[in-house]
């Protein structure tokens, strides 16, 4: 892999395998794009899936379900806020 590649920063900033990183992406868990918001974006997103995975031995079905969910939670946080 490319020492320039997403994969490669992804993994290099949060200290884990690459072969993780290729696991959620080659799943659609997570989507590596060019823009630094969508990267730090995608990095908490593995984060939240290496800590899963290594801390509680969640598989990647669970991973993408968890990552789902919190995906709706911060959603519905954002909206609520907005209401007077």
């Amino acid at each position: 892999m490319s020492t320039n590649s997403p994969i490669t920063r992804v993994a290099s900033v949060l200290r884990i395998p690459e072969a993780f990183v290729v696991e959620l992406v080659e799943a659609g868990v997570v989507e590596l794009g060019a823009d630094e918001v969508h990267f730090e974006h995608t990095v908490e997103r593995v984060r939240i899936s290496w800590c899963l995975r290594e801390d509680l031995g969640v598989n990647l079905a669970g991973i993408e379900v968890a990552l789902h969910l919190l995906s709706i939670i911060d959603r519905d946080r954002r909206h609520f806020s907005r209401r007077p």
